[in-house]
Parts: C-alpha cells; structure tokens; sequence
C-alpha cells in the first residue's frame, strides 16, 4: 500500500537526514541571508566571515579605516598585566587568562546588578535578580541578560575605556577597535540529560575580527559552568569546521582532545578570548554571572 502524500511528508521530517540538514552551516547561511530583520552589512559580513580568503581581506579592508580613538581612563586598573605576552597567548591560542578585576569595583557592579532589569530571549519582561541570595528560586529561563551595561554602570564603562584593556585590544585588531556592545548576564542551571546547543561548543561570527573580554561576577568553579576554549581554533577554518559551526561534546573530544582548556576562576577573573575559536559554557549545576563586552573592527557588528 503506498503512503498518502502528507505520510511521505512525516516521514521525511523525521528521517534523520532531513535532522541533520535542518542543523546545517548551509541550513544557517540561508536563514540569516533571507533575515530582513537583521541589518543588510550584518547579514553580508556573516556570509564574508565563512570564507577565509573573503574575511581576510575584509579584515584588511576595515583595519585601514580611521576613526576616533577610543577616549580611555586617565589610570588603569591593571597596571601588572603583560601585554605582550596577552597578545602572544592570544594570537597563539584565541585566549589570554591572567587579569583579575579588583574586588571594590567587583562589589560596584554586584549592586548595579541588584538594581538593574535583566531579560530573556523570549518574554522579554524584566527581572530584578539579587546577586548575593543564592536562595532565590530559579527564575524559569536557562539565560538572562542586562544589555549594554556600559550605558547604564560608571564602574562597566570604566572598564570598557581602561588604557590596557584597549591597548591589548588596539594591537590584536591591529586597527582603533570600536566597542559594540557589552552584556552582564546570568546562566542558570540545565538539569536535562544530552546534548543543549546552548551549553554546546560553537564559534562566533560577530565582525570580521574582534575580541571579548570577559570577567566572572562570581566565584565559578566546575559546578558553575566555566567557560571551555579550544585552544588555536580562531585561526582560518579548515573545511570541516566551516560546516560546523556548533559540535557535540563527542565532537570536540574525537577532534581537539588535547586542546580542550577549562577557565575556572574565583570572582573578579578575567579573561580575552577571541570567539572564533570553539568555546561555550559548560552546563552549570549552579547560577553564574558574567560580565562581557566586546571590541570590533566594523559597523557590522550589532552594537
């Protein structure tokens, strides 16, 4: 007997062919081109980025341009940092560990996050989160951000403009980096089995080229979901890793076994990454907080 049409439909979807096309780089590549939500520069520079030959010579291209530069604090806060050797580490592995943010300015930004209203990528309603109380039920979403804090928090937009934090971030762009956004936000715990994409191994295209500098709000150990790198992957992408901009754990361990780093870290660490490099954060058996904000090279990246 053969099957009515709609029957052929149901079970093309669930063959695991058509799963595997739906979670494909060419399956995202067209999502994003067909995206009139997202700006048209935005949408060019993420199919650019694909290429190694194209983002090359983007990168060439934006790192000519001039612009103001970036009007930093009269004193750093990190004073002992080596920038030669960040930019080593970063150049040869996509990271650089080492800096640690002082804990009065640490303390400043835990009461901003008292205050301030935190979203989710769905409901968009605001929530007020205490930082401290670890008795406070969890809120629903597995993600909740405060956007831009920058904006919003003097000890934040400091912190975006301190003298050795863009120096580091002016050599490794090679170009007057443009700070486009910043976020402050708190992962909660994922007691699913399997695999989640959001706690998964992937890589960033947000500009041609950037960096992100991130700081741990709290003290996260193995239980708070440390961020994961691999190590030497934001180099040019081999024809595998152009197809696959996300990877299972089983992935990444057959593949870059040996190269698989753990940052953990008390609060007030710190850390560069470039995140074209894999990396994610490890699924958390408790909350975390994590302030981040990221320099670029292009108007592409959303701000």
């Amino acid at each position: 007997m053969s099957a009515s049409p709609l029957g052929w439909v149901r079970m093309l979807k669930q063959g695991s062919t058509i799963r595997r096309l739906s979670n494909t780089t060419l399956a995202e590549v067209v999502g994003e081109s067909l995206n009139r939500r997202l700006p048209l520069n935005y949408r060019i520079m993420r199919l650019v980025s694909r290429s190694n030959h194209l983002r090359d010579a983007a990168i060439r291209h934006h790192s000519r341009a001039t612009r103001p530069a970036i009007t930093t604090t009269a004193e750093t806060l990190f004073g002992g940092l080596d920038v030669n050797e960040t930019l080593r580490s970063l150049d040869e592995k996509g990271f650089a560990v080492g800096i640690v943010l002082p804990p009065d300015n640490v303390a400043k930004i835990l009461a901003f996050c008292a205050e301030a209203a935190f979203v989710d990528d769905y409901s968009k309603d605001p929530l007020s989160v205490d930082p401290v109380d670890e008795r406070i039920p969890w809120p629903g979403r597995l993600t909740y951000r405060c956007p831009n804090p920058h904006k919003q928090c003097e000890v934040v937009d400091k912190l975006t403009r301190d003298p050795v934090l863009v120096a580091v971030a002016r050599a490794y762009l090679k170009t007057e980096p443009l700070l486009r956004s910043s976020r402050i936000f708190w992962s909660y715990p994922d007691l699913s089995q399997g695999y989640n994409p959001l706690y998964g191994f992937h890589y960033d295209i947000d500009d041609y080229k950037f960096l992100k500098q991130f700081f741990y709000l709290n003290d996260v150990d193995l239980d708070r979901g440390p961020h994961v790198i691999i190590e030497g992957t934001h180099k040019r992408k081999n024809w595998f890793e152009k197809n696959h901009r996300r990877l299972t754990d089983e992935q990444a361990e057959n593949r870059y076994r040996d190269r698989i780093r753990v940052i953990a870290g008390s609060s007030g660490h710190g850390f560069f990454e470039d995140t074209f490099c894999y990396h994610k954060g490890a699924k958390p058996r408790k909350r975390r907080l994590v302030l981040e904000f990221q320099y670029a090279i292009s108007s592409a990246a959303i701000a």
